[in-house]
């Protein structure tokens, strides 16, 4: 069995909370009130600087070249050809969340939204968790990166699912609208089910599924921080009405 199909196959409830949470029902049914929505696009807004963060750890560890690798480097996966896969991903990864992160600002910038004056610009207690559970996963990994890579792929692969859920609630209603609020809907529920993304999420999924298993302390070390991450996942959401 497939690391991935492993991984999916444990806490499937927690997956459908994560995947299917009211937030995104009213997204999809385009029923969430404005003050909803920003107040999740300014936590995701900063959760997007701990992804960033997270990204430059994991590539300030990677040896791009065999002469490069620590003392003590154990990695038995590790090829020069896995390492240049992995730092394009990663690239990619960086490159799509600064854009992210620019189409945030944008949509906050937007009358619906710069109208509701009562939510706060804080970054809250849960999105300050996720950010430091980024940086805590990227920098105790072992040498193959491994436990940082099972965390970008289950955020990555929640992201499509669930806003593929939103889009398939949807089912194009309102996409003509000229409505603004409607129309950030359905440029949010775009954005996370393009095909380009559904190809990274992919790669990011088969770096996940080359990596070694022989110790069995590490399948249960990804086991964990998948865990983890689609907790905090649910609790993202949440965040939407906090």
């Amino acid at each position: 069995m497939k690391l991935t199909d492993h991984l999916l196959s444990l806490n499937k409830e927690e997956f459908k909370k994560a995947t299917q949470h009211p937030f995104l029902t009213e997204v999809g049914s385009l029923k969430v009130k404005p003050e909803h929505l920003k107040s999740w696009l300014i936590q995701d807004r900063y959760y997007t600087g701990g992804y960033i963060k997270m990204m430059g750890i994991m590539i300030s560890r990677l040896p791009l070249y065999e002469q490069q690798r620590d003392l003590g480097d154990n990695d038995p996966s590790y090829t020069p050809e896995r390492a240049q896969r992995v730092i394009q991903t990663l690239a990619f990864a960086l490159s799509n969340v600064h854009r992210e992160a620019n189409f945030f600002t944008d949509i906050l910038s937007r009358p619906s939204y710069a109208q509701c004056d009562k939510v706060s610009f804080e970054q809250k207690d849960w999105t300050t968790r996720y950010v430091d559970f980024h940086k805590k996963v990227a920098y105790e990994s072992g040498y193959d990166l491994g436990e940082a890579l099972v965390v970008l792929w289950a955020m990555e692969y929640v992201f499509y699912t669930a806003w593929s859920h939103a889009k398939s609630i949807n089912a194009g209603n309102g996409k003509d609208s000229d409505d603004i609020h409607i129309k950030s809907c359905h440029e949010l529920m775009s954005n996370w089910t393009l095909e380009e993304f559904k190809q990274f999420v992919d790669e990011c999924g088969s770096l996940v599924n080359e990596l070694s298993l022989d110790d069995p302390r590490r399948l249960k070390s990804f086991e964990k921080v998948y865990k983890d991450t689609l907790a905090l996942e649910v609790k993202f959401w949440d965040m939407a009405y906090d």
